[in-house]
């Protein structure tokens, strides 16, 4: 399905919003976005392909909000200070995100991992003898905890055991910026990913209520046309994972990863989400977001220890759950 203006009801928290500021006549000054990784698991089946979702918690004030979504985190500086590295360097996370800042393309990669570990148990890491792990330890859902409350560095927790980053494991999928009229703003890059052999996903985080694995299909079917019930964004990597028969074509597609930035228009009354890419984002080739990816040049090594200057102090970033249309 061609994504080219294709327009998407807004959610009733959203439609409250926008009511309240036109009638006030006044509106937001749009925050800067907030750069965000997400992960989105997905594994094969005998019925086909299933990816690992989760259901939000409730937004304060807001009744069942719970709506379906994808583990997501804010960047952490703790993600790629000293960071112990293997496969792609960050040239190559870079290219495969078609930016041009190297050292932001391996903090979204490395961002990816962090959230993928604390929030399902799954680690896209290798080990001493150059193996992916295949049984991560059973004490580390501790560990998980306090990368979610922030009291252990990313990068540290890899140290510390040994263990050095994938980024190869992790595919861009989709980014999306969500729209000026969001209370909060965020550039998500969604990843895919699958479960490496050998490891299971065990569910924990402190901004879902629970995680399942369920055919792309089986969701649509669920949410219908209900916004309330899933995010524009989410709908639409469900939507492009619908016609995927395996976790090896999903892989081996060739992604554009140029950002989708959604606008909001007033079609007689009724508050929609307008999506304009010019492209889309499931057809094969990439563009680059200049405007907003062109960073300053840093000195890219080789696998290895990746190290940025500062120490592994913790920032106040709180892992949460980017909001969409």
């Amino acid at each position: 399905m061609p994504l080219s203006g294709r327009t998407l009801p807004v959610s009733s928290e959203l439609r409250w919003l926008l009511d309240h500021w036109q009638s006030d006549g006044r509106w937001p000054v749009p925050e800067a976005p907030r750069p965000t990784s997400a992960i989105v698991l997905i594994r094969d089946t005998p019925e086909g392909l299933e990816l690992f979702i989760t259901r939000q918690l409730d937004a304060r004030g807001v009744e069942d909000r719970n709506r379906w979504a994808f583990p997501t985190s804010s960047l952490r500086p703790g993600d790629v200070r000293k960071l112990p590295l293997a496969g792609w360097n960050s040239a190559r996370c870079a290219r495969a995100l078609s930016i041009e800042n190297k050292s932001r393309a391996l903090h979204h990669f490395s961002a990816a991992a962090r959230i993928t570990f604390a929030a399902t148990g799954i680690l896209l890491a290798e080990d001493v003898d150059r193996e992916i792990v295949a049984a991560p330890q059973t004490d580390w859902r501790s560990t998980r905890s306090r990368l979610f409350s922030n009291e252990v560095s990313w990068s540290q927790v890899l140290r510390e055991r040994d263990l050095r980053l994938r980024p190869d494991l992790c595919k861009p999928w989709l980014r999306w910026i969500n729209t000026p009229t969001q209370l909060h703003r965020f550039d998500t890059t969604f990843f895919i990913a699958t479960v490496p052999f050998g490891q299971d996903v065990d569910f924990l985080s402190p901004n879902e209520t629970s995680g399942g694995w369920k055919r792309p299909g089986q969701i649509l079917a669920e949410v219908g046309g209900d916004p309330n019930s899933i995010g524009a964004a989410a709908r639409l990597i469900v939507e492009s994972l619908a016609e995927v028969t395996s976790v090896g074509a999903a892989m081996a597609q060739i992604r554009n990863v140029h950002p989708l930035r959604p606008e909001i228009i007033n079609d007689d009354g009724d508050w929609k989400v307008v999506i304009q890419t010019g492209k889309d984002p499931h057809s094969k080739g990439s563009l680059r977001d200049r405007g907003i990816a062109v960073g300053e040049s840093d000195t890219d090594q080789n696998p290895g220890f990746l190290t940025f200057s500062g120490d592994d102090d913790d920032d106040d970033n709180t892992d949460e759950e980017s909001e969409d249309s």
